[in-house]
């Protein structure tokens, strides 16, 4: 009988996801930072990260669907003039009402990390170099001049 209550007990833990290491979803809604946040739910999709942009577009969504992502810890190298781009999944909020979030209110939804699943790179670009400096066209004949060495004095 007590074999029977153990395999009973070990099958609804795992049918419940809990053997596996995953926490419960909080179904409350939250405020944060004044916005009222609506309740964990798991996200997957594409995040474009960069100096002025933190962006997530949920799997199967169009881009006007985009929403600012709060809560991500940047990575070495995020920002500083790269484009970066990630698959996240992760356990988040999104928030209740629609509203002007992110840079220069640009986004409708602000979605705010919980607790991330996964994350990997699928892009890292570099922005281009600057166009070098024009340089004054060189005179024909003429020979570039030589620096001219300073000797030490001796004491």
């Amino acid at each position: 009988m007590r074999l029977l209550t153990f395999l009973a007990f070990a099958g609804a833990l795992a049918a419940s996801g809990l053997t596996s290491g995953q926490e419960a979803l909080d179904a409350k809604p939250l405020t944060w930072r004044g916005v009222q946040l609506g309740p964990e739910q798991v996200f997957e999709g594409d995040y474009t990260n960069d100096y002025e942009t933190s962006v997530f577009r949920p799997d199967g969504a169009a881009a006007a669907d985009a929403m600012w992502l709060s809560g991500w810890q940047d990575r070495p190298g995020d920002g500083g003039g790269i484009t970066r781009r990630y698959h996240l999944r992760f356990v988040g909020r999104q928030t209740v009402e629609p509203g002007k979030f992110g840079g220069l209110g640009a986004y409708g939804q602000e979605v705010l990390i919980s607790r991330l699943i996964s994350s990997r790179v699928l892009i890292e670009k570099p922005d281009p170099d600057p166009a070098p400096a024009a340089t004054a066209p060189a005179k024909a004949g003429a020979k570039p001049k030589a620096k001219t060495r300073r000797r030490l004095r001796k004491p």
